[in-house]
């Protein structure tokens, strides 16, 4: 059980600064930063679970998780890729207000 203690306590910070991350930012690119370290707190719990107890299931949980967090991934640099090309920038106020300037 000391294995997944000690991930827990490694995962804590990962997901407080993930949050933080994504709460306090405008700029898409960091948000998508944000949600890739707090997929990492993830994956970092279910790798010590699956290490702690020797099961299966964890171990796919895991790659599952990994699998997601790929998709995300790819998924977040497309938008950024659109947002950039119709909005000229990645400044989540401003993709919210529709491009405007200010």
């Amino acid at each position: 059980m000391s294995e997944l203690g000690a991930a827990i306590w490694a995962t804590i910070p990962l997901l407080v600064v993930g949050l933080y991350g994504i709460a306090a930012r405008r700029n898409l690119v960091r948000i998508m930063l944000a949600l890739e370290i707090v997929g990492a707190a993830t994956v970092t719990i279910l790798g010590a679970a699956a290490a702690a107890r020797w099961q299966a299931s964890g171990e796919v949980l895991g790659l599952l998780a990994l699998v997601a967090i790929g998709i995300e991934g790819a998924m977040l640099i497309a938008l950024v890729t659109l947002f950039n090309y119709v909005y000229r920038d990645v400044d989540v106020i401003k993709i919210k207000e529709g491009g405007e300037e200010e």
